[in-house]
Parts: structure tokens; sequence; C-alpha cells
């Protein structure tokens, strides 16, 4: 497996939905999550989901959540 960059952090439900649309635009995604975070329920800041993707797939990645935060 190569390289895997952070993209963003969002609580759990937001990297989820992330995930599925660069998952969609055919890219390598993974979803961390920190285990206290998962133990008791926190998603924010520290415990906040992480969205890694493939180093090589880092750029278009950028651009997908650019394209999804603009109102």
């Amino acid at each position: 497996m190569g390289e895997y960059r952070l993209l963003t952090a969002r609580p759990f439900v937001q990297a989820q939905l992330l995930s599925g649309a660069l998952t969609a635009e055919g890219l390598r995604v993974r979803v961390e999550r920190d285990a206290l975070g998962l133990i008791y329920g926190l998603s924010s800041g520290t415990f906040a989901t992480r969205v890694m993707v493939a180093a090589e797939d880092f750029d278009r990645a950028r651009a997908v959540l650019a394209e999804i935060e603009t109102p």
C-alpha cells in the first residue's frame, strides 16, 4: 500500500459522507477514528475523524473537497 496523507478532520458523520464522495470519484480513501473518541462518543477537535487519501490522489481530493464546500 502507498502513502496516505491527511485531507481533513471532521465529525464522524461528515467524514463518512466525504469519504463516500471521494470514493465515488475513484479516489483511495481511508477513515481513521481515534479510539477514545469512539469509546466516549467524541467527534470534534482532537477526537475528530481523520479523512486520509492516497498521496497521489491528494490534489484531486482537495479539489473535490473544495467543490463540496463551495456554497
